[in-house]
């Protein structure tokens, strides 16, 4: 009776996190959390059409409400089967569940949930607060591995893109100094300031070109267009950072598939349950199916490969294998 708690929290570890395999409970567990952020998502766009939200407010406050019961709900749970996780096996209960608090998963709960009790205990202003809620967009992290690959990139390369930034804040400002100088005497209005300048630097870094504001002096003309030269080559360079990332990361997955691979052909037969693992791993690496599919089939083909002997073409014995 003692292990009955803890065996009923590591279920409910494997539910919510999709542990495979996950079982119909956990599948159904999840398409219901994935409709439920979804309907969030287009309540929060439909509660601003101010006709809609006259008709079905009432409504849609109903189902704020259970919304917020249900994430609450899921959060605790969260956080108290987060000790059941392998990585945290090695941490006190309070340890790891700190730990788990401060995640970049378990904040973005944290964050679905948050501006509405604080709309309860502050004066805030509600419109504020369904917005937010758009917020719960990000939970749908748990469920796509290519935004768990997004994430990774980001926070692999988050040094050479914020390098990036940095330089084109450079620019940014170097511009909007150059056409205040160009520009203040011919249109005070517009180009009254730097802040105001700075407008006209980021439409036009940007490629965006608005109109709005516009250089009339020949010389401003021409450090226009030699800004937007240059935003050209600026607003191409994180994207380039962020292309050669996603490159990167996925050769590091289909490495760390390839060694999966290989660690459970050398254990023998291949069983139900490693097929399983395999099937989680490729999930957590984000590589598809078909990608995962000509993976096993290299290796499986330079196993058997492997099995002969190079010199005379005969079959090696197993131990040598």
């Amino acid at each position: 009776m003692m292990d009955m708690p803890q065996t009923f929290r590591s279920r409910c570890y494997r539910i919510l996190e999709g542990i495979h395999p996950p079982g119909v409970t956990g599948r159904v567990v999840d398409a219901l959390l994935i409709l439920l952020i979804s309907a969030n998502v287009i309540a929060a766009i439909l509660e601003t059409v101010e006709s809609i939200y006259a008709a079905y407010g009432p409504s849609f406050d109903r189902f704020e409400i259970f919304s917020i019961a249900v994430f609450s709900i899921e959060y605790l749970v969260r956080v108290w089967v987060c000790v059941d996780d392998p990585e945290r096996q090695d941490q006190t209960p309070l340890k790891a569940r700190l730990r788990y608090i401060v995640s970049p998963l378990a904040l973005i709960d944290l964050f679905a949930i948050a501006p509405v009790f604080l709309g309860l205990l502050f004066n805030v202003d509600l419109r504020w607060l369904r917005l937010f809620r758009l917020l719960r967009l990000f939970k749908l992290t748990r469920y796509w591995s290519g935004l768990n690959l997004l994430y990774r990139v980001m926070r692999d390369e988050a040094p050479t893109i914020g390098a990036a930034l940095f330089i084109l804040s450079i620019v940014m400002v170097l511009a909007s100094g150059g056409i205040y100088l160009f520009e203040n005497k011919a249109q005070p209005d517009a180009f009254g300031s730097l802040p105001e300048a700075m407008w006209w630097t980021v439409t036009t870094l940007t490629t965006v070109g608005y109109g709005d504001v516009v250089p009339v002096t020949p010389w401003s003309k021409a450090f226009g267009g030699l800004i937007s030269l240059i935003g050209i080559g600026m607003i191409a360079f994180p994207a380039g950072i962020l292309a050669a990332g996603f490159a990167e990361q996925v050769r590091r997955s289909q490495k760390l598939y390839r060694e999966r691979v290989d660690e459970a052909m050398s254990e023998g037969p291949v069983t139900g349950e490693m097929v399983a693992e395999l099937e989680e791993a490729r999930t957590e690496l984000g590589l598809s199916e078909d990608m995962a599919s000509d993976i096993v089939r290299s290796e499986v083909a330079r196993k058997d490969e492997d099995a002969y002997c190079p010199h005379c073409g005969g079959p090696l014995p197993r131990g040598d294998r």
